[in-house]
């Protein structure tokens, strides 16, 4: 990715950015699948194509809860429909009546380029910048492989730490994500300054790590970065930039408004700047009086707009640190603030704006960085603070030297055999960026230096194999989650959180309460797993059942797929799958019935083929349920049902038990009765086992024909 000088780099674009960012993105990639496999359209506009157009479409469609209203859309939707034989040759998808008609309609083709398209372009620019698409939004490798995780193949490191796919895909794209410069030379990799910034201080503020990793660029020549993260400070990343005062403010007498408003903008709000002109008109009589009724107009402005002359002009600090009501003599005043009031106050005043500025954008940028950096898995954020989960082998994999050469550098003056230029790092589906790479691979890591990796790891594991020590590690992080869940997620608070999620007005408070960054459809999957946890009498290994992806904080952060259950628990003589959906009944025949009884067939297939011996049971958790759909299951378990894996292999007695929230609650204090009503629901579904024929239909063909 190439950014210009003094910008700051933001991994999605202002417009789209959402809270569920792992999430959009996989909704994102598989809609540009479908566009470009099954549509058979390339990444175009109207009329050269129809893809930007169906992408935004697709993706409203796809999350109704983040693109609640979409005016402007449906305003334009209104103008096609007035417009019939537009309209038709969209539905037919007919690109070659556009190329034909485009003549005859430009106004409405710009129209819905600049309120659909380009937002199409906007959203699928993370795709690009993380290496899951090229500019063309071609699916790449990386992005395949994203799209069907059972290709994943870990390596022998990545096997070590205990992350699910989607993290490993994340945390390899990111150690090889970087900023180059507009000569396409000079390149900063911020993923690798953040690992080894925690390596070094082990513990930073949440500011004080963003800052580090979000204000620095290719252009940035820190003369040693190992003391820059050592000696840093929190504010201090905005002190060294370089600001450029224009000639008609560095002047020494006051500024007309005009050139004011010209060079003090605010995008968002007029309003806003019309309170900056006060403030210095207000500055400037001070400048002049120096008596203690200015200072008093002066604080007493401040006060009342603290909070938006702060962010414009305070570098994410106060500008005055006296209480509300305060009032320090001119001496004092003068005295406190003389960094201010002793320099030329324009030049001042508009450094600290355009300082606030790069401050507020390393802020805001941070936020979608923070939630990418989520997805690696190995990153905890906690309470403000930012350290390294699982310390022990990141310290090893991730050895320091190794990390801080990744830092910086110039392209050119590297010698590796995957790529020579900027365009074959990074340009093009078959650049080395958007390839499947290893961690292993990343670092060319091979054989003895595996070796001698392997052996650091075994030293911080005294007494383990190498072959357990994922083992080790992962029944660590199971306990780890246990703990978590027992102090944040107590059997009270759990049930309270069952109750809400058939009101999907409670959605925002859900999110707040468990986790900003994931859909309420994966909070509830997340919440009915640790529910079904206390039913179980925490005998479980929940955290080993979900198909979620997980932070290092056991936020969940997406619903891995894979066509499998939503959760899937192993124990040594049984078998539960959990399924839990948000569809009301009136949706769940359609959207629930064939899934959940294709899961559950296919997982008593795999479980008879193993010969494992153990008894299969699924349940269907929801809030209240379509009565057409749950009869039909039960009747279902009476007949032979087929694999849609394996065609040859049959099945019987498919047990689909649907269980609402409030009924799961209940359960949650009846631990001691868990495997007698696991039975009791068998017993249930085998009393109406019948024989069955399941060559019936062509026997009874055969006859009449």
């Amino acid at each position: 990715m190439k950014i210009a000088e003094g910008q700051i780099f933001n991994l999605m674009d202002t417009n789209g950015r959402r809270n569920d960012v792992i999430n959009a993105l996989q909704g994102y990639l598989t809609i540009l699948d479908d566009i470009q496999n099954t549509k058979k359209m390339r990444w175009a506009s109207i009329p050269e194509s129809l893809a930007q157009y169906e992408f935004y479409r697709q993706a409203i469609e796809l999350s109704p809860e983040v693109f609640k209203q979409h005016k402007p859309y449906d305003e334009l939707q209104a103008e096609i429909q007035n417009n019939q034989a537009f309209a038709d040759a969209i539905k037919k998808e007919d690109i070659d009546w556009f190329q034909n008609n485009s003549h005859r309609y430009g106004d409405l083709i710009k129209k819905i380029d600049l309120g659909t398209e380009d937002r199409a372009r906007h959203y699928t620019s993370t795709l690009v910048k993380l290496g899951f698409t090229d500019d063309n939004r071609e699916i790449s490798p990386v992005g395949a492989l994203l799209l069907d995780l059972k290709k994943l193949k870990k390596d022998e490191l990545e096997v070590m730490l205990p992350i699910d796919g989607v993290n490993v895909v994340y945390l390899r794209q990111l150690l090889k994500l970087r900023l180059f410069d507009s000569e396409e030379d000079r390149y900063y990799s911020p993923f690798n300054l953040a690992i080894f910034a925690l390596l070094k201080r082990h513990r930073l503020s949440e500011n004080e790590f963003f800052e580090l990793v979000q204000g620095l660029n290719p252009y940035s020549d820190p003369d040693d970065i190992e003391d820059y993260v050592l000696n840093y400070h929190e504010g201090e990343i905005v002190a060294d930039m370089r600001i450029d005062i224009p000639s008609e403010i560095s002047i020494s007498t006051k500024l007309s408004e005009d050139v004011f408003r010209t060079h003090f903008k605010n995008g968002k709000s007029r309003s806003a700047v019309d309170v900056y002109w006060k403030y210095y008109e207000l500055i400037i009589e001070y400048i002049l009086k120096k008596d203690p009724q200015s200072i008093d107009k002066l604080m007493t402005y401040y006060e009342e707009n603290k909070q938006m002359l702060n962010k414009a002009f305070g570098c994410g600090q106060k500008i005055f640190v006296q209480k509300n009501g305060e009032r320090p003599d001119p001496a004092t005043f003068q005295k406190q603030y003389k960094r201010m009031f002793d320099s030329n106050i324009n030049s001042y005043l508009f450094r600290q704006y355009s300082l606030s500025k790069k401050f507020d954008q390393i802020r805001e940028y941070s936020d979608t960085t923070k939630r990418i950096f989520k997805a690696t898995g190995i990153i905890s954020f906690d309470n403000g603070f930012v350290e390294l989960a699982y310390r022990e082998l990141c310290a090893c994999i991730f050895e320091e030297d190794r990390i801080k050469e990744r830092i910086a550098g110039s392209i050119s003056e590297e010698l590796h055999s995957h790529y020579d230029c900027y365009g074959e790092y990074e340009e093009g589906i078959n650049s080395y960026y958007c390839d499947v790479t290893s961690i292993s691979e990343i670092f060319e890591i091979y054989d003895d230096e595996t070796k001698a990796v392997e052996e650091n790891i075994k030293k911080e594991f005294p007494g383990v194999e190498i072959n357990d020590i994922p083992v080790v590690v992962a029944n660590r992080r199971k306990q780890e989650f246990a703990d978590f869940i027992d102090k944040s997620y107590p059997a009270d608070k759990v049930k309270d959180l069952l109750s809400k999620f058939g009101d999907r007005s409670n959605d925002k408070e859900i999110k707040e309460t468990v986790c900003q960054d994931a859909t309420v459809p994966t909070i509830y999957e997340y919440i009915v797993g640790i529910a079904w946890y206390y039913f179980s009498g925490k005998r479980i290994d929940i955290l080993g059942s979900y198909n979620l992806t997980l932070s290092a904080n056991f936020e969940p952060l997406i619903h891995a797929g894979g066509g499998q259950g939503d959760i899937v628990i192993y124990e040594p003589n049984k078998v539960v799958m959990l399924e839990a959906t948000l569809m009301n009944a009136s949706s769940q025949k359609r959207g629930e019935w064939e899934p959940v009884l294709r899961h559950s067939i296919n997982l008593k297939v795999d479980e008879e083929t193993a010969n494992t011996g153990r008894e299969v049971t699924s349940f269907f958790i929801a809030d209240s349920f379509d009565y057409n759909t749950i009869n039909i299951w039960k009747a279902v378990a009476a007949v032979p049902l087929q694999s849609s894996i394996d065609k040859n292999k049959f099945t019987d007695n498919v047990v689909i038990m649907p269980i609402n929230n409030e009924e799961l609650a209940t359960l949650m204090d009846k631990d001691h009765e868990y495997d007698e009503i696991i039975s009791k629901v068998h017993k249930i579904f085998e009393v109406d086992k019948i024989s069955f024929d399941i060559d019936w239909r062509s026997k009874f063909m055969s006859a009449i024909l």
